[in-house]
């Protein structure tokens, strides 16, 4: 167990040390080869990690080359791309739900409105 805990430590070491246009790079495959599978709390890690990865690039913006830049701005651009592409495919699960819905919804708004003969 301690291998593994000892591991785990030195991967996490070598990611902080690793240039940030790694890091990114490895955020943003991760999504794009696991986001399928992910919870709404597996998305909420990656944002928060990413959210993270911004800030570092934003804090060090004037250090980097303007290749680790178009790199890094690459990145990003994918991992928005995800996210809008998410976004839209839950507005369309939702917008089809709906529609499921539509025609009891209807028949029940429908009723409210009918002459009540038994009273």
């Amino acid at each position: 167990m301690k291998f593994f805990i000892g591991i785990a430590l030195l991967l996490f070491i070598a990611s902080c040390t690793a240039p940030l246009t790694n890091r990114i790079e490895e955020c943003v495959n991760d999504v794009e080869t696991n986001h399928e599978e992910w919870s709404q709390e597996d998305w909420n890690i990656s944002q928060e990690e990413y959210k993270k990865l911004l800030k570092e690039y934003d804090e060090n913006y004037d250090s980097y080359t303007q290749e680790e830049k178009a790199a890094i701005d690459r990145a990003i651009g994918r991992y928005n791309g995800m996210i809008l592409k998410r976004g839209i495919e839950e507005f369309e699960n939702s917008i089809e739900e709906f529609g499921k819905r539509l025609p009891s919804l209807i028949e029940g708004f429908g009723s409210a409105f009918e002459d009540n003969d038994s009273e």
